[in-house]
């Protein structure tokens, strides 16, 4: 008999984001990839090395190293207003991992989970796995979305990969029907150290404790190598969650979290202020570029270090984006990726050194400036 992958394979494959990164060559420019080019900040690094030295390559518990959560729980309870205890965080293998963990622990096959209309594809394919239903929605039809099966909701703010942010009266309106309905939210925030204009986004637990927050250094700190993500959540919530990353991964790796500490005690701040300032005026200049090109429609990001530019005058997302990338050698990422109401777009990452940036957006406004199919 041959080995099958269990049925809830059916349908799932290595995703968009993966099958575009992998055609690109040497010298393409890459706007694909959803890391920052910057290295590690020096205090995480040094941090790290100190931790090699040191000998900190041992088990930690299966819910992540004491000193890590105690920081965690700090910077929580500061951005919420609430107090936060290092026994309300579980340290996963990356914001991936922490989301798996979640879905892992606590859905049933046929529960329904509600995502956005345009979301990072993970969001579906992690419940599909579990065997449960995802049902899309946006921020202004989600009540009418829910049923008795709805289990969570899933959020991002800032979002991937349109850069928005939510408010806080949706989020608040959010919060209000998961009292209602009797579900959870689960809100993503690994990119909500990146924001621009001043606009800091709010977090929904914040407003509730049917809330489970998914975080991680992967994108405040360059750090997507490092896998260090977490959740935070009640803490009657949060034991079943360390019984279950016992059995997916025994626990984080030691060295990455004891480096992680310096992304979140201050010693970095530093660079995320940089960080934010660099990535502000390259998204100033992306969204000058797009504006420009006729036939293309597009908001300025608030947050994260995507644009998303809507290209539906010129065809569908990857005709564009394989064009661009065979003509241009300009990697872009079809907006098919991020569910059927994306294929209008595609998603430019900003997150690259401007000289690149800058020969990037000039190909591609070129490129549809010239598109015979438009003109035509």
């Amino acid at each position: 008999m041959a080995l099958l992958p269990k049925k809830n394979f059916s349908g799932i494959d290595i995703s968009e984001i993966r099958k575009m990164n992998a055609l690109a060559k040497a010298d393409t420019i890459n706007l694909g990839i959803g890391q920052l080019p910057n290295n590690l900040p020096t205090e995480v690094k040094n941090r790290g090395i100190d931790g090699f030295n040191n000998g900190i390559t041992r088990y930690t518990s299966n819910q992540g190293m004491v000193e890590l959560r105690e920081e965690i729980a700090k910077y929580h309870s500061k951005k919420t207003g609430k107090e936060i205890s290092p026994d309300q965080v579980v340290i996963t293998n990356g914001a991936e991992g922490a989301l798996w963990n979640i879905l892992y622990t606590y859905l049933e096959p046929d529960d329904e989970v509600l995502i956005p209309e345009i979301a990072f594809s993970v969001y579906e394919t992690i419940p599909k796995l579990q065997g449960a239903k995802c049902v899309r929605y946006n921020l202004h039809n989600v009540e009418t979305k829910i049923t008795d099966k709805t289990k969570f909701i899933i959020i991002n703010s800032p979002c991937n990969p349109t850069g928005e942010i939510i408010s806080i009266k949706d989020l608040q309106n959010l919060c209000d029907l998961a009292q209602k309905y009797d579900f959870y939210i689960i809100s993503d925030e690994i990119y909500s150290e990146l924001y621009f204009d001043g606009l800091e986004p709010a977090s929904a637990y914040t407003y509730s404790d049917r809330v489970i927050i998914v975080d991680g250094i992967s994108k405040r700190a360059a750090a997507t190598g490092l896998r260090i993500g977490w959740t935070v959540s009640l803490e009657s919530i949060t034991k079943p969650m360390v019984v279950a990353n016992q059995y997916i991964a025994t626990c984080a790796p030691s060295i990455s979290q004891y480096a992680a500490i310096s992304s979140l005690n201050g010693e970095s701040d530093n660079f995320l202020k940089e960080i934010r300032e660099d990535l502000q005026e390259k998204r100033d200049y992306a969204y000058s570029i797009l504006s420009s090109i006729p036939g293309v429609e597009v908001s300025k990001s608030r947050g994260s270090f995507y644009i998303f530019p809507n290209i539906s005058k010129f065809g569908d997302s990857r005709l564009i984006a394989k064009r661009i990338l065979d003509e241009e050698n300009v990697l872009t990422i079809p907006g098919i990726a991020f569910g059927p109401q994306g294929d209008s777009y595609i998603r430019i990452s900003f997150a690259v050194e401007m000289n690149k940036l800058k020969e990037a957006l000039e190909k591609i406004a070129s490129l549809l400036n010239n598109w015979s199919k438009y003109e035509s």
